[in-house]
């Protein structure tokens, strides 16, 4: 069982400033570093609340001062341990929810599972399930960075704000790399070669890409899905399976 200890953030301490509390989750202490620099950023204190895990590893969530009328936003970070953050995350919403709470704003740097939001072979599209959880468990607005295709704003029925890291990119480029004017910007697929270009533009650099085969093959005819498997005989159909032959067919036999 873990909590999320206040002598790490500072004295915590219900806000009411505009009404907005500010929630952090517990899923790694990368989380706990960006919910203390926003709280500082925006001169309020961390709202009151504890996450942890009791010993059968269920997530547990209290919610430990009012947030009935008020705009919450509950900051999350992705661990390696995606799926534990996520039901954080769910549990968060849902507690804030079923707690009276104006809005629930979700702010999310990475999305996961947003790499799955296509139809590959016979799987699924699990960035739209975890849209629709989201949504279910009561969040109303998404802030997140750099999804991994503009499409899965169109998974939600909330708003989605998808912000970009380009500009900090470039400016770190500029001001702590001295000679970055003899770099060159490489994407490592064909597919990125777009972004790739766009920071090469900006930078005024040269770009390379990198050429190779796809990793994850989509093609019908690689999968099987483009037709039915051909059979060679009548065993290879089913060895229970018996047709009968065209000499041997019932009414042939009553004609004669």
């Amino acid at each position: 069982m873990f909590c999320v200890p206040s002598t790490e953030i500072g004295a915590i301490m219900n806000i009411t400033k505009g009404g907005l509390v500010l929630f952090s989750a517990n899923s790694n202490s990368s989380c706990m570093e960006l919910s203390k620099r926003i709280a500082e950023r925006l001169g309020v204190e961390m709202g009151k609340v504890q996450v942890y895990q009791e010993p059968n590893r269920e997530t547990r969530v209290q919610i430990q001062e009012s947030v009935r009328g008020k705009d919450v936003f509950i900051i999350q970070t992705v661990s390696k341990d995606v799926n534990t953050t996520i039901m954080e995350l769910l549990i968060m919403v849902y507690a804030c929810k079923t707690s009276c709470a104006k809005s629930i704003i979700g702010v999310i740097p990475y999305f996961p599972y947003s790499k799955q939001c296509k139809m590959r072979k016979r799987g699924s599209i699990v960035s739209k399930l975890l849209a629709s959880m989201m949504c279910k468990a009561g969040l109303t607005h998404l802030i997140t960075m750099d999804l991994h295709q503009k499409e899965i704003q169109g998974f939600f029925n909330i708003p989605v704000d998808n912000l970009r890291a380009s500009p900090f990119l470039l400016q770190y480029i500029q001001e702590e790399i001295p000679d970055y004017r003899n770099a060159v910007i490489v994407a490592k697929s064909p597919a990125s070669a777009k972004r790739a270009q766009s920071f090469a533009e900006r930078l005024r650099l040269g770009i390379a890409v990198i050429h190779g085969e796809a990793q994850d093959a989509e093609s019908d005819m690689v999968d099987g899905r483009h037709s039915p498997p051909t059979a060679k005989n009548v065993a290879a159909i089913h060895p229970s399976l018996e047709i009968p032959s065209k000499k041997n067919h019932p009414s042939q036999l009553l004609e004669t």
